[in-house]
């Protein structure tokens, strides 16, 4: 005869006593604290839940089924959390593309601390940088946290885990020789964007979602409103969250035209390889986005107060709301001196 299974079955965890019911195929489901501390009292507990027909007994639910649309752009989590579509891109892409594959079957309560170490490990085994490594993790906990809180599984398994340690490695300015170097070999248009990522600071995807439409005058004074940035193929509020006004020399504001929705891979396919044939660019991590320390190192050498400096590149600094607040374009004459000299500079 084959061995009867009964309705539930009870064991400890802490101080309290878990119960476990089975499927019509003889699964185990997920385990459910009875509240109690004695084993008789558990019993007591779990028959009463079954003769009121509220003994649970359906499959726990596996990774998979529970991460379907976690990180969705229109999902109750991307919402509540505000999250960029950057950061939904890259939270999905680590969902579907890591964890799905590897942990999507696995039951929810049995992801624990040992398994989401492993995981970490296969991760950094497949070459991918701490960095990397570190970024996806978080995209792991927030789903496991969230279970977590739900009920679903007893204890957040990355409580205990410990950080990556991760070498700070800082982005190098180009120096004025460099950037000079960068213009003499692009192209014309090319030129344009260089020389407005270089002398206003934007970030590459903020000067994307620029077009002459944003080019305002306020007391015979150019300047740029910036109230949003193109990335991942729509325009997505700035990183800071928060519009700021860039001056503009006359000089500059012809360069502001066009559409520009493609200059992140205008930028990979024909400044990467000039930016390769500086010395030590891969040691400096050089790269594009080294034009907008170019503009933050340069301004503060040619002795622009450096608040003004962090607050037209957009820097979030302690105190910096309020001190931006008390800048006006008029009062920021003083970078455009700075724009028409690194200008003359660059062009030669």
């Amino acid at each position: 005869m084959p061995k009867y299974r009964q309705t539930y079955t009870l064991f400890k965890r802490g101080r309290f006593f878990y119960y476990r019911t089975y499927t019509e195929n003889g699964v185990r489901t997920t385990a459910r604290s009875t509240g109690c501390t004695s084993l008789s009292a558990a019993r007591i507990h779990c028959d009463k839940l079954f003769k009121d027909g509220k003994l649970i007994a359906e499959r726990g639910k596996t990774f998979r089924e529970y991460a379907a649309g976690f990180f969705d752009k229109d999902s109750v989590y991307a919402k509540d959390n505000d999250l960029s579509p950057r950061s939904v891109a890259i939270y999905s892409t680590a969902l579907e593309k890591n964890f799905l594959p590897l942990i999507g079957e696995r039951q929810l309560t049995d992801i624990t601390y040992s398994s989401v170490k492993s995981l970490r490990q296969t991760l950094l085994d497949g070459g991918l940088s701490l960095s990397t490594v570190r970024l996806k993790m978080a995209a792991l906990h927030i789903i496991l946290k969230s279970a977590y809180l739900d009920g679903i599984i007893p204890k957040d398994p990355f409580s205990s885990l410990r950080n990556l340690k991760i070498r700070e490695r800082h982005r190098d300015a180009f120096s004025l020789e460099e950037v000079k170097f960068l213009y003499g070999t692009s192209s014309s248009e090319m030129q344009k964007s260089l020389i407005l990522l270089a002398l206003t600071g934007m970030r590459v995807s903020e000067l994307a979602g620029v077009s002459s439409t944003n080019v305002k005058e306020g007391n015979g004074t150019s300047f740029i409103r910036l109230e949003k940035q193109y990335i991942d193929g729509e325009f997505a509020p700035l990183k800071t969250k928060r519009p700021r006004d860039i001056p503009l020399s006359p000089l500059l504001v012809p360069l502001v035209d066009g559409d520009r929705k493609s200059l992140r891979k205008i930028l990979r396919k024909e400044l990467a390889p000039r930016i390769k044939e500086i010395p030590s660019w891969k040691e400096r991590l050089l790269c594009p986005h080294s034009l907008r320390h170019f503009f933050i190192s340069s301004a503060k050498s040619y002795g622009i107060n450096y608040l003004k400096v962090e607050a037209i590149a957009g820097h979030s600094l302690q105190g910096m709301q309020e001190t931006y607040t008390t800048f006006h374009v008029m009062d920021l004459s003083d970078i455009i001196s700075w724009q028409e000299w690194a200008y003359s500079n660059i062009i030669g």
